[in-house]
C-alpha cells in the first residue's frame, strides 16, 4: 500500500488526495546571436512544486493540520514520500478550512522541492567554468571563421 508522509504527518486514505504530481523543466539561458544562432546553456533541472487538496476526517483532524502549519510557519526542509518516491521539501503554502468542528477540515498545500534525490546534486552534471568559457570562445571564433 502506498502511504503519503509529508515531516511527520501519515496521510490516512481519507486524507490522501486523489492525485498528486511531480515534474518541472529544464532551467537555461538561450543567447541570441545575429543571424538567428542560439547558444543555449541547460543549467539543470528545475523542479515545478508539487501541491495537491484534500480533507482530514479524524478525531486528530484538528492536530494533523496544526503540525502542518506549524511545518509551513518554521520553513524547515522536511521529507516528502508518495507513489514510491522522495523527495526533500519546503511547504511553500498551506491553507486550512474547518467544515465541521474538530473532525472535518478541508487543506491546500504545495511544497517547494528542495532536492531530489533521483535528479542528483544540482550542478554534478555540468563542466567547470574554464570549461564553459572555453566552449563558448571557440563557438564565438567558429561563427567569426
Amino acid at each position: 500500500m502506498d502511504v503519503l508522509t509529508l515531516g511527520g504527518v501519515t496521510f490516512d486514505a481519507y486524507s490522501t488526495p486523489s492525485s498528486i504530481g511531480a515534474g518541472g523543466k529544464q532551467s537555461m539561458v538561450v543567447h541570441k546571436l545575429p543571424g538567428g544562432n542560439r547558444v543555449v546553456d541547460t543549467l539543470g533541472p528545475d523542479e515545478e512544486n508539487i501541491a495537491w487538496r484534500g480533507e482530514f476526517f479524524s478525531d486528530n483532524a484538528l492536530a494533523s493540520v496544526q503540525a502542518l502549519d506549524g511545518m509551513r510557519a518554521a520553513g524547515a526542509v522536511i521529507p516528502l514520500t508518495f507513489a514510491g518516491t522522495f523527495r526533500s521539501v519546503i511547504i511553500d503554502s498551506f491553507h486550512w478550512r474547518v467544515r465541521r468542528y474538530p473532525v472535518w477540515i478541508e487543506y491546500d498545500i504545495s511544497c517547494l522541492v528542495y532536492q531530489n534525490p533521483t535528479q542528483g546534486i544540482l550542478g554534478a552534471g555540468l563542466s567547470d567554468i574554464g570549461t564553459l568559457i572555453s566552449g563558448d570562445i571557440s563557438f564565438a571564433v567558429g561563427l567569426l571563421g
